[in-house]
């Protein structure tokens, strides 16, 4: 199975850099202070869901009250995505990920909210006449919809002793949205789920990770909230292990170990397949490395922020995030929200722009940390929609790497270091990604490149798993 690395592919894009504020965003302090201590306050940010009302481009009709005092606001943008699709913000991003863009330009969605005036999940309307008609034809369109109910909750610390009880009453308004987003999706859409089943599968919309603190040995487990639940909701996956067996480790508590639950917001990948090369990945960003107290550290691609979590552990200071993706730098301000880690994050393509002049101005980094793209000297056969979903591999030919490598110099202080995860693809015998960093994609040695590979199995022959690490440092 192939392994999705944590971060975007990079189209020949030059993306605007923003804040996570977007706008014309409300505040948190306009708001419900209940929302603003909840991951679905960061991803409804990123959105420009907070607070819909018309403007200029954009239509809303509605609501349309429903008997359960529910209601349905229907919202049509003017706007299409712009031909660099990776520099789509807020509503555009619906555009682009509840359907294959390339197919059918989405112009309207449908934004379902609980009696409670929740958003709990938006939907694409597919016009009639455009309605594909066979599984290969929805199998291109490739539709879908965000599903937000799970994320309304301030998460616990890990310590807390009211922790169960707290997901236990999310649980109860958690099915029952649940309940109402599968009826709408029964009304509206089930012709596209008996021939795209795919559409109506739940995503796990959190992991529970646990780092031991000694040997920096790493556990995960996802789950969504109504695993909680006191009468389970029938065929429905709840968590990678057993109900019961989840909550009995969810409640024990962990001594010696660092726990966090992390969200898993739509479109972002969630690191750790627990293979070795990640798992190593993770541990050398823990432990390894001689950094101080007070380190300028750097988590480009942070995905759902996992990395930046621990990297948070080495230093005082704020961790610099940056990613291709709003939603994954939301997560990982959600992230940084629940663990209580201080941040400084920007949405933005690479850690350099195509010159390679880094993004943080004037900032020099002690480390430099990014599970990229892996390279590859080929896209495989099909069609790939045109998302951030679709992208998580496949830096064809390498762009992004050489972007990176040409930033490296600037980026890290003299005795800085960068860690960096890929593949392994070969020109001309020699492993082109550490011949990237080691010249910093010029014509001589400005690095030194450690490289590490992972044995699969040596029985009947040796074989690897793809994924590499690379520790580039100033050549010495």
């Amino acid at each position: 199975m192939m392994r999705i690395p944590s971060r975007i592919l990079r189209l020949t894009a030059t993306a605007a850099l923003l804040a996570l504020s977007m706008p014309g965003q409300a505040s948190p302090s306009a708001l419900d202070p209940e929302l603003a201590a909840t991951p679905a306050y960061e991803l409804l940010s990123a959105l420009d869901l907070l607070e819909v009302s018309p403007s200029k481009g954009l239509k809303v009709e509605g609501p349309a009250l429903r008997p359960d005092g529910s209601k349905v606001l229907r919202v049509t943008l003017e706007s299409r995505p712009g031909p660099e699709l990776f520099s789509a913000r807020g509503l555009n991003i619906l555009q682009v990920e509840l359907a294959n863009s390339k197919i059918l330009p989405l112009e309207s969605f449908e934004l379902l909210y609980n009696s409670r005036d929740r958003l709990i999940a938006v939907l694409p309307v597919i016009p009639d006449s455009k309605e594909p008609r066979s599984r290969s034809d929805w199998e291109a369109l490739q539709p879908r919809y965000f599903d937000v109910s799970p994320f309304y909750l301030a998460v616990p610390k890990a310590d807390d002793p009211a922790r169960i009880e707290k997901w236990r009453a999310f649980a109860v308004s958690c099915r029952a949205d649940r309940a109402l987003i599968d009826t709408i999706l029964k009304e509206r859409f089930q012709s596209l789920g008996e021939a795209f089943p795919e559409f109506l599968k739940p995503a796990f919309s959190y992991r529970l990770h646990e780092l031991d603190a000694k040997t920096g040995t790493w556990d995960v487990n996802d789950f969504t909230p109504l695993v909680f639940a006191t009468e389970l909701p029938e065929g429905m996956l709840v968590s990678t292990l057993e109900p019961e067996e989840f909550v009995r480790l969810f409640a024990e508590p962990a001594p010696g170990k660092h726990r966090l639950v992390i969200p898993t917001f739509p479109t972002v990948y969630a690191l750790a397949n627990m293979t070795p090369d990640e798992t190593e990945y993770l541990k050398a960003v823990y432990k390894r490395f001689d950094l101080g107290p007070d380190a300028d550290i750097l988590v480009v691609g942070p995905g759902t922020g996992v990395d930046t979590w621990i990297a948070s552990f080495r230093t005082r200071r704020p961790v610099h995030v940056i990613g291709i993706n709003p939603l994954e730098v939301a997560n990982t301000k959600a992230t940084a929200k629940i663990a209580g880690f201080p941040l400084t994050a920007m949405v933005g393509d690479n850690a350099a722009d195509e010159l390679g002049n880094p993004r943080f101005t004037g900032k020099r980094f002690d480390a430099v940390f990014w599970s990229m793209p892996a390279v590859w000297e080929a896209r495989p056969a099909g069609p790939v929609p045109p998302s951030f979903t679709n992208f998580w591999d496949g830096d064809i030919g390498g762009g992004i790497l050489e972007r990176l490598a040409k930033a490296l110099p600037k980026l890290l202080k003299p005795d800085g270091v960068s860690l960096l995860w890929n593949f392994a693809p070969t020109v001309v015998g020699r492993n082109m990604v550490a011949a990237t960093l080691e010249t910093a994609a010029t014509d001589k040695k400005v690095f030194d490149v450690r490289v590490e590979r992972f044995l699969k199995r040596s029985q009947p022959s040796q074989e690897f798993f793809k994924g590499h690490l690379y520790t580039v440092t100033r050549k010495r």
